[in-house]
């Protein structure tokens, strides 16, 4: 009987001990830090607009440690961010495969609380004089593009629909006719073209068919070597109830 007893003794003496390791590494003070702020144009101080699915992010790596891993903090649509969630420490900061120039921070300190910081970037493309507006049956947009560097070129421009205020790229929905974008292959130089997109709305009633607010963004997306992903810039969306 006193061998049985060892025997079961033995496992729960095993779980008890993992148990106390567990809780003792678990006993690590939670984040204690804000962080937020935008992306800003270094040229107009305007917020650079993104995606908010697949679009730019920011690549944080805290400092002092052996194995720095990589932290994904999103930008939201508008070109703000938020993380109230954050560890006071230094971090390295990238941006790469974003829709502006990539650079690096290597060290910025986030202190315990809150902490207000905007970053200055150089958009792919500035999206200027931007007029998005109802005509007869149609959604017109004209506007005019900038480049951010010389040697920015451009790929595509597309005039976005949706429900709600995360339309682009990533959420949009899929117009009939050819108005809403054009594709450039080879990409041409940017100038001061004026653009003009349209959405049809005869063409698309199955998509437009309730009588509410719809959202309507500009989106232009650049080709430039030897900066990882590009993402599209983007002008600040307009509401238009049908």
């Amino acid at each position: 009987m006193k061998r049985i007893l060892n025997i079961l003794l033995i496992p729960f003496s095993i779980f008890v001990l993992t148990a106390c390791e567990i809780f003792h590494l678990d006993n690590y003070d939670g984040p204690n830090a804000s962080f937020y702020g935008g992306i800003k144009d270094a040229e107009t101080g305007e917020l650079v607009e993104t995606d908010i699915q697949n679009g730019s992010a920011i690549r944080a790596y805290e400092l002092g440690w052996p194995t720095e891993a990589a932290l994904t903090w999103v930008i939201k649509q508008n070109g703000e961010f938020r993380n109230d969630m954050a560890f006071a420490a230094h971090y390295k900061i990238e941006f790469i495969n974003c829709n502006f120039f990539p650079f690096t921070i290597e060290d910025l300190e986030i202190k315990s609380g809150d902490n207000q910081h905007d970053f200055q970037a150089t958009p792919y493309i500035r999206i200027n004089n931007i007029n998005i507006r109802k005509e007869g049956n149609s959604i017109v947009a004209t506007f005019n593009l900038q480049a951010g560097k010389p040697e920015v070129k451009l790929s595509a421009i597309r005039l976005y629909a949706f429900t709600d205020i995360y339309v682009g790229e990533q959420v949009k929905f899929e117009t009939q006719g050819t108005n809403s974008r054009q594709t450039f292959s080879p990409a041409k130089e940017i100038d001061n073209t004026t653009y003009t997109l349209r959405i049809e709305l005869d063409e698309n009633t199955n998509l437009f068919k309730y009588n509410r607010n719809y959202y309507f963004r500009v989106g232009a997306l650049a080709s430039v070597s030897n900066v990882g992903t590009v993402r599209y810039n983007y002008a600040p969306l307009v509401v238009i109830p049908l």
